[in-house]
């Protein structure tokens, strides 16, 4: 096996018509269509007035929501949250959240969501390592 994989999410209008294999529209697991170790990434689409099923939280993970186009709310605990192209919304562990694109959105809400647990990042060390001698290939 490679050290790398590529996988073709096609187009944004594409997102929305993708169905998981738990039968939710406009959701894609990335992480379980490639083989990842630490990280998991989700595509979420949503019509305006649509978005997530249920209320979830999680005990180990952290997931950090990026938002690409759309406007939407999170339900974070007892809060909602107005979010828009550009928004980060970090989730850690512990705490209920939701979303949905808002019904008056111009366009349809679409997000990555970033799924990691495991080791305080800031804890490992640097692990990069540079070659400033190394050409570049274009």
């Amino acid at each position: 096996m490679s050290g790398y994989e590529i996988l073709e999410l096609g187009a944004f209008g594409a997102w929305s018509d993708y169905v998981s294999g738990s039968g939710t529209k406009g959701k894609r697991f990335v992480d379980h269509d490639m083989t990842t170790q630490y990280i998991g990434v989700s595509t979420n689409a949503a019509a305006p007035g649509e978005g997530a099923p249920f209320w979830h939280a999680h005990s180990q993970l952290e997931e950090l929501y990026i938002f690409l186009q759309g406007r939407g709310q999170m339900g974070l605990d007892d809060e909602v949250v107005d979010v828009e192209p550009g928004s980060v919304v970090r989730v850690g562990q512990g705490v209920w959240r939701i979303w949905r694109c808002a019904p008056d959105s111009p366009e349809d809400l679409r997000m990555l969501c970033v799924r990691a647990g495991g080791g305080v990042l800031a804890e490992l060390p640097r692990d990069s390592e540079r070659d400033m001698e190394r050409p570049k290939p274009w």
